[in-house]
């Protein structure tokens, strides 16, 4: 039969042309396919990103041409495997698919429910390629914690002189969202201390706290002295930070908060404002009782999130 008579048929309602047919069964065929191999690609996706080496174009306003070419590499290599077993991925789709028409119909579960969860596990694939490990654990608050929160505490026009400039001394250029204004303040803060912190013991055989203004003047002291310090000029622009005691040690910890702002808080440090400083390291947090998390910003990291002391925690003073 020629093309013109097939058509002269189809337009007759007499019968469907072949290649149509053919055409949107073969339409359709894919479409599922690449539905089914992105839902695939995606977390394998999300694990690799923070391990693939940036490449970025200089042409609209810099484009991450190396997650392009993976995400079309990975989402390649599962379009074979999709392809090779055709059966079993319908099978599964056909099989999933009547399940949770049904289940959605009696309101146990429904699609809605299933995006959510998967946007939820992608989440949670994000932060741990982050590697950020976690610890949950609640801690009573230390010997001289009183005397340190007073000086945390202390209203001093001229911390908070020198907390605004610190602020606003680093990273104007990056545009965030204005609820993440005061995270990056604070690590803008992070920046100007740990960069120019010396460290100077106490006096041999006894405790020694200066105040924030001395140290501001100073930019020296012992450990003690540089996390009250950090703590004081974060506070004074909005942010919230507790201090850590270990057996030997006592560093800040910076609030970022739930999980979606721990990944974003990881993103900005390690992608944004200080990727020359954190390159392939990992990134770490502690996890309190209530699910909050807390970035370390102890003096002997370059970073925020740095590598935390390998010494048991003997207790916490928070805000």
């Amino acid at each position: 039969m020629s093309f013109a008579a097939a058509m002269a048929m189809g337009e007759s309602g007499s019968k469907e042309p072949q290649w149509f047919a053919g055409y949107g069964d073969r339409l359709a065929r894919t479409v599922v396919m690449y539905l089914a191999a992105l839902v695939l690609a995606l977390p394998l996706f999300v694990i690799l990103d923070p391990y693939i080496p940036e490449m970025i174009l200089p042409w609209w306003g810099g484009v991450r041409i190396d997650q392009v070419l993976t995400f079309a590499a990975v989402i390649g290599a599962f379009m074979v495997l999709v392809r090779r077993f055709q059966l079993v991925v319908y099978g599964a789709l056909l099989v999933a698919l009547v399940g949770l028409s049904v289940s959605s119909l009696i309101g146990s579960y429904t699609f809605g429910d299933l995006f959510t969860n998967y946007s939820q596990w992608l989440k949670s694939l994000q932060i741990t390629a982050s590697q950020v490990p976690m610890a949950s654990q609640r801690h009573d608050p230390f010997q001289d914690s009183d005397k340190l929160r007073s000086l945390v505490n202390e209203v001093d026009p001229a911390v908070r002189k020198a907390a605004i400039q610190m602020a606003t001394a680093n990273f104007k250029e990056v545009k965030v969202a204005a609820d993440e204004t005061v995270l990056v303040r604070a690590l803008s803060i992070f920046k100007q201390v740990n960069g120019k912190w010396t460290y100077v013991s106490d006096p041999k055989g006894r405790e020694y706290f200066a105040p924030t203004a001395e140290s501001i003047e100073l930019m020296a002291g012992d450990c003690d002295d540089h996390a009250v310090l950090m703590a004081a000029l974060i506070n004074a622009v909005g942010g919230e930070v507790r201090l850590v005691r270990t057996t030997g040690h006592v560093y800040p910890e910076l609030l970022v908060g739930d999980d979606a702002r721990l990944e974003r808080a990881a993103y900005l440090i390690r992608k944004v404002l200080f990727a020359k400083e954190v390159g392939e390291a990992p990134l770490y947090h502690h996890t309190d009782a209530d699910g909050r998390h807390w970035i370390n910003l102890d003096y002997t990291r370059s970073y925020p999130g740095g590598e935390l002391m390998n010494e048991r925690i003997v207790g916490i003073l928070e805000p």
